[in-house]
């Protein structure tokens, strides 16, 4: 009977010391992750058919065995293995994904996170050796001069001895005190590892942004050299214009006021230049000859971004962020952690021994002594500072909850807000786009106006500078468009899904291709009908 008693009020301080996790079900239910995103909508359902009608058909004609996983990367939609090749894919930049490895391997933000990765798996080792017993050896020596007795002059011979011992010490984890010690400091190294991967895909957002910045800001200076000289030139013949009687002075001013402004612009676009390309400097870790040598900002060159889709809910985007998963992990550690505090309240039981043996000494002969003892500990008295740390770690625990909360909230935010800014973005570059053509057409025929002598000088210089305009509008519309695409990817953790095109266009091809065939014979039956 007290056999049972003792085992059951064991079973329950055990069961106290005991860790529970909570689950990715659990986390998405306590959170209230909603089921879909507000921002985005499936195509309709007959382009969904067909696409994946296009899709189906390329696979059954590049491969026969569709269960063959190394034909999973003919499938129209798929993701790579890592950040930077699926933001490679998406837009296939080559500037750009040099730049990027290059920050990636040079920034002092992800060396640091590689540092602190070394320095959690280290402390993991530490307290998983806890958990095992300590045996220390040791190898002493003494010796004592002789001594002379000045009363009877006896002269007393020194001593010298050599010992060795060897001794072990080990606390028996019996309530799982240094167990919960050990998972906790497991699930901090998994932090430090989601805290790196979180690292690099803010690297590259941030880089991929300045890179796109840089090119418009380029774009548009060059513009504005074109806008200068033009209004450079319209001053000169407003000048002549006025010196002449033809205008008047505010007239004259006008051109020389808008001249002047101009001269500004240029000089603050300049130095925006000169700021983005001293943040991205610090982000490669390079100087600007070193980067002058691997882009040329100044170059046009046009932006393409591939299709994408999203193919997961948003549970699962959101709980695989990297941010996200650091947050969890961060909780999963301190939950660990409250256990430990909670099973420093119990007693502790320890087993320690030791042997030794006296290798050498002048005055005795070799001895061989051994020793074990065990012991059980338990504060009585004073237990204040283990309540309170117990408490504590509550309260922590608590925290990183809400902690959690909170960066998951933030993290549905800045998804919904990406992906209504994407569109957004989209359609000022279509809307741009109609009104850029009807500006090159109109500037078109300006010039052929002002070869014939339709319209003076000063008045196509002053339409040209409009079509300028428009053009750096528009420019920066697809500048813009592509940041966004950039923070929608950021947003989520780069889990997009990116369309195959050259599939679906070899998939289009032969549907085409077996049309056509089919309506060939077709026409070949109606002929022998009609024969």
């Amino acid at each position: 009977m007290n056999l049972r008693i003792f085992l059951l009020a064991f079973l329950v301080v055990f069961s106290a010391c005991t860790t529970k996790i909570p689950t990715a079900q659990e986390l998405e239910s306590k959170n209230h992750i909603p089921q879909a995103f507000r921002n985005y909508t499936k195509k309709d359902s007959a382009q969904e058919a067909q696409n994946a009608q296009n899709t189906q058909e390329a696979q059954n004609l590049q491969s026969k065995d569709s269960k063959n996983p190394q034909n999973n990367t003919q499938s129209k939609k798929f993701k790579a293995d890592s950040h930077l090749k699926q933001f490679s894919l998406l837009f296939n930049d080559k500037d750009l994904e040099k730049l990027l490895t290059i920050a990636l391997e040079r920034n002092s933000d992800v060396l640091i996170m590689i540092s602190r990765i070394e320095q959690a798996k280290a402390q993991a080792k530490i307290n998983t050796a806890s958990l095992f017993p300590t045996i220390n050896a040791g190898l002493n020596t003494n010796y004592t001069d002789r001594r002379t007795q000045s009363q009877n002059l006896t002269v007393r011979p020194g001593t010298n001895s050599v010992n060795a011992s060897l001794s072990m010490s080990w606390e028996l984890d019996l309530f799982g005190k240094l167990n919960a010690l050990r998972k906790s400091s497991k699930e901090a190294h998994k932090q430090a590892q989601s805290n790196l991967a979180n690292t690099q895909l803010t690297l590259i957002g941030d880089v991929a942004t300045y890179y796109f910045t840089l090119l418009d800001n380029a774009f548009s200076i060059a513009q504005s050299r074109d806008l200068l000289k033009n209004l450079e030139e319209i001053e000169a013949i407003s000048k002549q214009e006025y010196e002449s009687g033809l205008i008047d002075i505010n007239t004259y001013k006008s051109a020389m006021i808008n001249t002047t402004t101009q001269k500004n612009s240029m000089e603050s676009a300049l130095y925006t230049f000169e700021q983005n390309k001293n943040a991205l400097l610090v982000l490669l870790d390079m100087n600007a000859q070193e980067l002058d040598s691997y882009v040329d900002f100044s170059l046009p060159r046009e932006v393409k971004i591939a299709e994408f889709d999203i193919e997961a809910l948003p549970s699962e985007v959101i709980l695989q962020r990297p941010d996200v998963e650091s947050s969890i992990y961060a909780l999963y550690s301190q939950l660990y952690k409250e256990t430990n505090a909670n099973a420093a309240r119990l007693p502790s039981i320890s087993l320690s021994g030791s042997i030794g043996e006296l290798l050498y000494s002048n005055t005795t002969g070799n001895s061989l002594v051994f020793q074990i003892a065990n012991s059980i500990t338990t504060p009585l008295f004073n237990r204040t500072s283990l309540k309170q740390n117990y408490l504590i770690q509550q309260e922590l625990s608590k925290e990183a909850y809400y902690t959690l909360q909170k960066t998951i909230n933030t993290a549905l935010g800045e998804m919904e807000n990406a992906l209504f800014d994407k569109t957004s973005k989209a359609r000022q570059v279509q809307n741009l786009s109609l009104a850029l053509n009807l500006s090159q057409e109109a500037w078109q025929i300006d010039t052929q106006r002002q070869a014939n002598g339709m319209i003076d000088r000063s008045e196509f210089l002053t339409n040209e500078n409009t079509h300028l305009s428009m053009r750096t509008q528009f420019h920066t519309s697809q500048i813009n468009e592509a940041i966004s695409m950039v923070t929608l990817f950021k947003a989520f953790g780069g889990a997009l899904w990116i369309v195959d095109s050259q599939l679906q266009d070899s998939a289009n091809q032969e549907k085409i291709a077996q049309g056509t065939q089919e309506n060939r014979e077709a026409t070949l039956d109606s002929q022998n009908i009609k024969d």
